[in-house]
């Protein structure tokens, strides 16, 4: 159905038109306002509605209110315009006012406006009347559960029924103070999106206005939400800076809803403006950092973008493959209820942002879903959801996870959690405080007392730091040389003395290590990788979570050590015992019997059947590795003529294993000329020395890594 120029969806929330035509409410109480003066006679029916229909074309809610409202109390019994009035009263959070109507519109029509009965419900449990909530859930599951169409909402519904005893006497950690940031922060107009910056840097999303603005029919020129900088002294006290980069904010439309990519070199934010329709529309812009100096936004491409659609509050994580991630909400086509979080991939390759997906049903609800943040150290998302077990309204979960694969979310419970909406939650880098946006009680307000969301510090009294170390030792694989010994075994022209003594330990290096958490559903997720260097690797960690480590050899064979955060109450470092792995051979193995023509580099057939039984056989047997296949020359000729004839030698080998199916980025083409001899080219007298030249004409190959399949690719943007 249709409230003036605004849709209200059945199955919709509507939570982004609540958030931006609250504060377009705000920021205006329309000239429409036809009854001012109690004294004044009462306007006509038709006055009263065209009012309000036009103050909602322009965006004012308040003022739609209040003329429905008038002619409500005048001509009471218009079913439409009460039902217009419950929501226009859902949408300025007067929760009271709101539960009264969707009531009366329930008992207008109890067989069309079931979903009212819903919103009834959800706001006494708003309001923390949990017993008169629970009877209305039960109530509303019991008459729309023939409703093909509201199933996800009777579920629900009965979820809530049952927890409703809980809710009422759920504790509050005490671990964690919740802060009320005071007016040189909070304006009484809205202010969200909180993103700490350079430790003692805030920046968020307000309109710095302590006072309705009145729309003006010959001019319209109003006032629009802006980046703002917070900054903290030493003292611990906040301070209100000014403007956060004047390149960012405009008078033709609002921003917010900024998030910095990890390596604080790219800036994504909102843009939101309204259409020619009266529609409100948001789209996701990006800015680049470049000497210092924020360059001009630049859209997002309709892979993110959808035309038509809205694309809002992004969030920035990093995936698997060392890559950009964006996080977004979208009212898009192919989502599960009216908002949804969506995610799409940063490709090094073409250089631009993949299609973007739904995150899934773990995640998305037939509720909203809004205002995410991804923490990329412990890969969680944080997000606000209405479509859940909760409080009231929006609270905030975390649930840990990439792209659409995530476990089942966490509820953060009180004091992060009100009755109320909580939204934008972040952490700040030292881990042990945050900040959110919430509407909840005690807040600044220009109307109703829940007005307008403000934002809020909270604090970890008793941060807990732990973390895991170990190392990983490599044992030269002896598997590896017996494969070697029997693929050689018959034309022997393998040089053993290459392979006396390889099986001893030696320290890993350069490995990488990939952690891991078991979630509540059992499933594993990855969390972050490191690459050992010195043998050694450390990572950050959480309470209470199971955890395992999990390296792989050169050939793909893992290597797994679980464990535990679960009852540690001190800040501590695990020591973990040293993860044993097979580790790749240095040293390089000479291939005997691999001819060329004289001053040649052309293969000849009977190397080729070496080539076969041998490097071939080896690159097959293990198909993870990496091998440089090398040739060498005596000293006849000149350095130069060698260099080259060497390179050609080695990269004709390469060419025939490539033709043979082994993958390019496997084999590596060296020449070293005559610049590593393993024999003298001639004798202590000066004379010849033939058996030491033909020792020097050689081809050797060296194991030199190994695929990764999940290796990290290092990408920038141009």
């Amino acid at each position: 159905m249709k409230v003036g120029n605004m849709k209200i969806s059945v199955q919709r929330n509507s939570v982004l038109r609540t958030l931006m035509l609250a504060v377009m409410a705000i920021m205006m109480s329309s000239t429409f306002v036809l009854a001012q003066n109690a004294n004044k006679k009462v306007p006509p029916k038709s006055k009263l509605l065209s009012a309000a229909k036009n103050a909602l074309y322009d965006g004012d809610v308040f003022t739609a209110t209040d003329n429905y409202r008038e002619y409500d109390d005048n001509y009471p019994g218009n079913a439409k315009v009460q039902k217009k009035l419950a929501y226009l009263y859902w949408q300025e959070k007067n929760y009271p006012e709101a539960q009264k109507y969707f009531s009366k519109t329930f008992r207008n029509d109890s067989k069309t406006n079931l979903i009212e009965l819903y919103y009834s419900a959800k706001c006494l449990h708003i309001m923390g009347k949990y017993d008169e909530a629970k009877k209305e859930y039960e109530r509303f599951a019991s008459v729309a559960r023939s409703d093909k169409s509201l199933r996800e909402y009777t579920k629900l519904a009965k979820s809530l029924a049952e927890d409703m005893s809980r809710i009422a006497v759920d504790s509050t950690d005490k671990n964690i103070l919740v802060h009320h940031l005071d007016s040189t922060i909070n304006s009484k107009h809205i202010n969200t999106a909180p993103v700490p910056y350079e430790g003692n840097t805030l920046i968020f999303g307000s309109l710095r206005e302590n006072e309705i603005n009145y729309y003006n029919t010959y001019d319209d020129t109003l006032p629009t939400r802006k980046f703002y900088v917070a900054r903290e002294d030493s003292e611990l006290e906040w301070s209100f800076v000014g403007e956060f980069d004047t390149i960012f904010n405009s008078n033709e439309y609002d921003v917010s809803n900024g998030a910095f990519s990890a390596d604080k070199r790219r800036f994504f934010f909102t843009k939101c403006w309204k259409d020619d329709h009266g529609k409100r529309l948001c789209e996701i812009y990006m800015s680049k950092l470049a000497n210092g100096v924020w360059q001009t936004p630049e859209r997002l491409p309709d892979a993110v973008n959808a035309s038509g659609f809205t694309s809002t509050m992004p969030t920035v994580g990093v995936s698997r493959q060392n890559a950009d991630v964006l996080y977004f909400v979208s009212d898009r086509e192919g989502g599960r209820g009216g908002l949804d979080l969506w995610f799409s991939y940063y490709t090094s390759k073409d250089k631009g942002w993949k299609e973007a997906k739904n995150c899934g049903k773990v995640v998305n609800t037939a509720g909203d879903e809004i205002t995410p943040f991804y923490d990329a150290i412990t890969r969680t998302l944080y997000y606000s959801s209405d479509g859940m077990l909760g409080y009231g309204g929006f609270d905030i979960y975390k649930t840990t996870g990439e792209g659409k694969n995530f476990e089942a979310p966490q509820n953060l419970g009180r004091p992060i959690n009100s009755n109320y909406d909580d939204l934008y939650y972040t952490i700040d880098e030292s881990r042990r405080k945050g900040f959110m946006s919430s509407n909840r009680d005690g807040g600044y307000s220009l109307r109703s007392k829940n007005c307008c969301d403000d934002i809020y510090e909270f604090i970890y009294r008793d941060h807990i730091v732990v973390a895991v170390d170990g190392k990983v030792i490599g044992i030269t694989d002896s598997t590896f040389f017996r494969t070697i010994e029997k693929e050689y075994e018959k034309t022997r022209t393998v040089d053993y003395k290459a392979i006396e003594n390889s099986d001893k330990a030696e320290i890993l290096h350069d490995y990488r290590v990939d952690l891991y958490m078991t979630g509540s559903d059992g499933k594993n997720y990855f969390l972050k990788t490191t690459t050992t260097g010195d043998s050694l690797y450390f990572f950050n960690l959480e309470r209470d979570v199971d955890y395992y480590i999990s390296v792989k050899d050169y050939n793909n064979r893992e290597k797994v050590l679980a464990f535990t955060t679960n009852g540690i109450t001190h800040s501590d470092t695990l020591h973990l015992d040293p993860i044993i792995i097979g580790a790749l051979p240095s040293r390089a193995f000479v291939v005997e019997n691999i001819y060329y023509d004289f001053a040649k580099y052309n293969l000849r057939d009977e190397s080729k059947i070496v080539i076969d039984t041998t490097i071939y056989k080896i690159l097959n047997a293990y198909p993870k590795i990496i091998v440089e296949i090398s040739s060498h020359t005596d000293s006849i000729g000149t350095d130069e003529s060698n260099m080259i004839l060497s390179q050609n030698r080695a990269q004709s080998v390469v060419n025939y294993l490539i033709q043979r199916g082994i993958r390019p980025e496997r084999l590596v083409a060296k020449g070293y000329g005559e610049a590593k001899p393993i024999a003298p080219n001639s004798n202590p007298d000066g004379s010849d020395n033939p058996e030491g030249r033909q020792r020097n004409r050689r081809t050797e190959f060296r194991v030199i890594g190994h695929i990764d399949d999940d290796a990290e690719i290092l990408y920038e943007y141009e």
